[in-house]
């Protein structure tokens, strides 16, 4: 992983303009990167414009010392995402509804003792539950913040993990954090961050 890292900065130092920074808020005191692997081994560099404007606008507002830069081979920072597949095993209560229609006979007495025989159909509508299995895919988010060592090494110091996975209501999402796994992660790292996980020992225990 370290290696990936290394390399992809390098590569940048030969595109212009690609290793721009965003422009930092003057409290900043701890600047980060993100590289993220998808499930595929692929790699991307940064965050996308609407996800930087997320952080920009939630995130460094609650935590003000630490902001996001564009990557660059100077960023000593970097939140490494990396995206592995699962799946979800569940039921559901499907239900099913029958109507049926059935005979019906008889002798009916009026008021002056006059007997009459009908006949006719009786509607019977029955409902039934059954438990259903179903399978969803999801990925499971992992961030590990990385701090860059001596000779190109970065070195582990925490790791924070989401899964992407929500409920939802008549198919609309009902929030939570496994809505957005990504922003989870990010989130979780920023306050970690902030409330001193990089210089407190109590905080900086690597992942086993």
């Amino acid at each position: 992983m370290s290696k990936i890292i290394t390399a992809f900065f390098l590569a940048f130092l030969a595109l212009p303009g690609l290793a721009k920074k965003h422009s930092p808020v003057a409290t900043c005191q701890t600047k980060f990167t993100v590289v993220r692997e998808d499930h595929l081994k692929n790699i991307t560099q940064g965050l996308s414009k609407k996800d930087a404007k997320w952080f920009e606008k939630k995130i460094e507002k609650k935590y003000p010392d630490v902001c996001y830069v564009a990557p660059a081979p100077e960023v000593p920072l970097v939140f490494y995402i990396s995206v592995a597949p699962a799946v979800y095993h569940g039921t559901r209560v499907a239900q099913h509804t029958e109507t049926h229609d059935s005979p019906v006979t008889g002798t009916v007495t009026d008021e002056n003792g006059s007997r009459s025989d009908i006949q006719g159909t009786t509607t019977t509508t029955t409902t039934t539950s059954t438990a259903v299995p179903y399978s969803l895919d999801y990925g499971v988010f992992t961030l590990t913040v990385e701090t860059s060592e001596t000779a190109g090494k970065w070195k582990a110091r925490h790791r924070f993990q989401q899964r992407g996975l929500y409920s939802t209501l008549y198919g609309i999402p009902l929030g939570g954090k496994g809505h957005h796994p990504l922003h989870a992660v990010i989130e979780e790292a920023a306050k970690w961050i902030h409330e001193g996980g990089l210089t407190n020992p109590l905080q900086t225990v690597a992942p086993q």
